[in-house]
């Protein structure tokens, strides 16, 4: 199995919000997290209490903290990358926003046991060499009832194709040799449902999201993007996403806290 190289955020990391940032990364501003954090709004409307303090796992250059903020939550936010921190805190004070951002990892969190009210762990899961402790201990800090938000990318022979082939190892959109993702690291929904069972995480319904346009036509659109012949804000429009019922590609969710105690370590959720 490859390795997957989670060092270019260290090399990209400065970039987050440049309005001439990569591809990797403009994606993910535009197109992706408006999609996922808007499903985020409508799941707490749905969730009494969902409210206070909240903590962005692999949170990169701030795109998800900032969408919290902007809704008047406590922000705390954490990443490996000390790159994409400086990045993310710069971009947060230039507009005026208090969010707690920390160099750190999401397999050991310096938190003590339910500090937060929600935890966000949006493409991460698929970045992770450990995916159960990933999902531990992020679960360990959040209080019981509290609301875990994830999203990820599913393994199946689409995301190979896309993601891997066309992506990374073809170059037709990404960045050659960059290595963002490993297919045999992508996560099926059964497995990410009874990961989060173990470590005492109760999985809601899960929904995909992806290009609103057809498939052939997206990837002309981000080969365009690519070669830099559509830029900044126009991405969104060019290439506009949207939630589906398909959970082929990507796939997002929410799921609850159940227990007070962290899932055991021989993979036995804790009773509390």
């Amino acid at each position: 199995m490859r390795s997957i190289n989670n060092e270019i955020y260290e090399t990209l990391g400065a970039h987050w919000w440049d309005e001439d940032a990569p591809f990797e990364l403009s994606s993910l501003r535009y197109c992706v997290n408006p999609v996922r954090y808007a499903y985020i709004q409508r799941m707490l409307q749905e969730l009494p209490g969902a409210r206070g303090t909240v903590l962005d796992v692999g949170c990169g250059g701030g795109f998800l903290s900032e969408s919290f903020a902007d809704d008047g939550f406590a922000v705390t936010a954490v990443d490996p990358s000390p790159a994409s921190i400086e990045a993310a805190a710069a971009h947060a004070a230039s507009r005026g926003l208090a969010i707690d951002y920390r160099v750190g990892r999401g397999e050991a969190l310096p938190f003590p046991d339910g500090a937060f009210d929600i935890v966000a762990c949006c493409d991460v899961l698929e970045h992770v060499d450990d995916v159960d402790r990933m999902v531990r201990e992020t679960a360990r800090v959040l209080k019981p009832g509290g609301v875990y938000f994830y999203d990820t990318i599913n393994r199946t022979p689409a995301s190979k194709l896309v993601m891997i082939k066309i992506w990374q190892d073809w170059g037709l959109i990404g960045e050659r040799g960059f290595n963002l993702h490993v297919w045999e690291k992508f996560i099926t929904p059964d497995e990410l449902v009874e990961t989060m069972r173990r470590n005492g995480l109760a999985a809601g319904p899960m929904k995909g999201f992806g290009s609103a346009k057809n498939p052939l036509a997206s990837l002309w659109t981000m080969r365009r993007i690519r070669c830099g012949k559509i830029r900044a804000t126009g991405i969104a429009a060019a290439l506009p996403f949207q939630e589906t019922d398909d959970l082929e590609m990507s796939y997002m969710g929410y799921a609850l806290r159940t227990t007070s105690g962290s899932g055991r370590r021989d993979g036995r959720a804790g009773n509390g």
